[in-house]
């Protein structure tokens, strides 16, 4: 599923005895580890990937259960368990600056990490948020109506998985990718493992938002940038407003945090604006994919 289309293929001892697989490409001191969303294999990550190996080395990777990273069965997937995860990615490459991108879910997974990090006095160059999950908007995903919509989905995916219809419903969610690529994604997608897999995180996601909102990660001066998708393809208008006031509270609440706005995208920003997420994550290392 996909071997050697992101650079070159590692495997990562994770806990509990795990492998996860990371995509590494690129050359230098400087290392960016790209977080993805919820039920898709890091694979997706190919176009922002690319374009970051240009001018720094660059990890992606699969969690547990997607791809050739083994299945996390009967541990729970919840946002810690997620960051211990991503730790051991980022352990497993010796780095002088570290700069993680996080999309969607990513984007509370690489924040519970930076916490941990600088807790344990290390440092870290900066944090891109490419349309993330936010607890300012907890109450979409914790209301009845989508704690309902979650259960129904949940009990959809494997089944779905079983029938071979998951790659299917899948693909309209990829904008941006295509060829070998996109089959490579919905295959390391779409499989029972991976389907479980997206079952265990999508269980923690209210409850981990509603933490995160009750309890914000300790980020300090810690350099980020929030990247807010201003198309609403898939989502109501009101919605869509409602999670880009979301965003706007989470930059004002950090200091010298930068919104920018994805004006060509929905959701799936790293798949149709790859250079707006790569120069972000550039930017934080003073450099530029237009740099000589």
């Amino acid at each position: 599923m996909g071997r050697g289309l992101l650079g070159d293929d590692r495997f990562v001892a994770a806990p509990k005895g795990r492998r996860l697989r990371a995509m590494v490409a690129g050359s230098g001191e400087d290392l960016v580890v790209l977080e993805g969303g919820l039920g898709v294999s890091g694979l997706y990550w190919g176009p922002v990937h690319a374009l970051l190996a240009q001018r720094v080395r660059v990890v992606a990777y699969e969690r547990a259960g997607f791809g050739a990273s083994t299945p996390a069965r009967g541990e729970t997937r919840d946002l810690s368990h997620l960051a211990d995860d991503l730790s051991a990615v980022v352990d497993a490459f010796p780095h002088r600056r570290l700069v993680l991108v996080g999309h969607s879910w990513g984007g509370p997974i690489v924040r519970t990490f930076t916490a941990r990090h600088i807790a344990d006095g290390r440092q870290l160059s900066g944090l891109v948020l490419v349309d993330p999950s936010d607890e300012h908007a907890a109450d979409l995903y914790a209301s009845r109506w989508a704690r309902g919509a979650n259960a129904l989905l949940n009990a959809l995916l494997v089944p779905l998985a079983r029938a071979r219809l998951l790659a299917p419903s899948l693909k309209a969610q990829l904008p941006g990718l295509s060829g070998d690529l996109l089959r490579a994604v919905l295959a390391a997608s779409s499989t029972v493992d991976a389907a479980r897999a997206a079952v265990e995180e999508n269980r923690h996601v209210a409850e981990g938002l509603l933490a995160l909102k009750a309890e914000p990660p300790v980020l300090d001066a810690v350099p980020l940038s929030l990247i807010s998708a201003r198309e609403d393809n898939f989502l109501n208008r009101r919605m869509h407003e409602r999670i880009m006031r979301a965003h706007r509270q989470t930059v004002d609440a950090h200091p010298g945090a930068r919104l920018v706005a994805a004006h060509r995208s929905s959701h799936m920003i790293p798949g149709t604006e790859p250079e707006l997420v790569a120069e972000e994550a550039l930017r934080l290392l003073g450099d530029t994919l237009t740099a000589t």
